[in-house]
């Protein structure tokens, strides 16, 4: 048995899109991202909304962390460079030992930057001092309406029936899932919140929102698309599962937001793992 490992995580969607946007300064977000990211302190990094190839490599620079040898691979959609893997970028201070992208389930009733985004999650197998520890990166549908949060219900129970995921083997889903408990409605069913916990995930703050809003229109311009503000919510959530696998013992905080990068702020979470797992299986081809 070896000495409890803390784990410090980050998410952030980063809204790197391939066409910059006016008024939302892309290029300064970029450069301030990269000057923060060595200050972080942390473990593992998670990205949504990376999909420009070039900065890709650029990030895993800036922090010196692990990468997949694919992480900066593209292609073109409308003429223009885009990642493989639904703008999720995961980087590790330990060593990756595999890496796969499940996209998430689709419906042809889809926006169409919904179909270009191609959201799901990035399954990653990371050798940490004590074990394997299998981190999901996710990104799911966004919207504001029951039936939104339907798909983004089916999505949920999606990836993680098609995800590999065995309940004794530490594992960590973490990302943008788009819903906030406060708000999330569905028309029929469980919400995904629901889903993650009936499949037995804890999540870091208890689905709560205080204190650690991510998307908040009032205290980040970047958030102000429309002349009337929506109301602050967390759409960033850390779940975790599995046997030496808990949370703490810092609470979950904002950070990458003073000043902001992006229109989402990031969520930085600790998690503590003990146990000697070694090559579990259940874990990525």
């Amino acid at each position: 048995m070896t000495e409890p490992l803390a784990i410090r995580l980050v998410s952030l969607n980063l809204w790197d899109l391939p066409v910059p946007l006016p008024r939302f300064d892309r290029r300064a977000r970029r450069r301030r991202l990269l000057e923060q990211l060595p200050r972080l302190d942390v473990d593992l990094l998670l990205f949504q909304e990376s999909f420009r190839p070039r900065f890709r490599r650029s990030l895993a620079d800036a922090c010196g962390f692990e990468s997949h040898p694919d992480c900066a691979a593209g292609r073109w959609v409308l003429g223009l460079p885009m990642d493989r893997t639904g703008g999720l970028l995961t980087l590790s201070r330990w060593p990756i030992v595999s890496q796969r992208y499940q996209p998430a389930r689709r419906f042809r009733s889809f926006r169409l930057d919904e179909r270009i985004g191609r959201k799901g999650c990035l399954w990653t197998r990371v050798r940490t001092p004590a074990g394997d520890l299998l981190v999901g990166n996710v990104h799911l549908y966004a919207g504001n309406n029951p039936v939104d949060a339907r798909v983004r219900a089916v999505q949920a129970r999606d990836l993680l029936r098609h995800g590999e995921l065995p309940a004794d083997r530490p594992a960590v889903l973490a990302g943008d899932f788009n819903w906030d408990v406060d708000f999330e409605h569905s028309e029929r069913g469980p919400a995904g919140h629901e889903v993650m916990l009936e499949a037995g995930f804890r999540e870091v703050a208890g689905g709560r929102s205080a204190g650690v809003v991510t998307m908040d229109p009032r205290h980040n311009r970047y958030a102000r698309y429309t002349p009337w503000h929506r109301p602050p919510r967390r759409l960033t959530h850390v779940f975790y599962r599995g046997a030496g696998l808990t949370a703490g013992p810092d609470p979950p905080t904002l950070c990458l937001h003073d000043p902001p990068v992006s229109d989402h702020f990031g969520l930085r979470a600790t998690l503590t793992l003990t146990g000697e797992w070694g090559v579990g299986s259940g874990t990525p081809r």
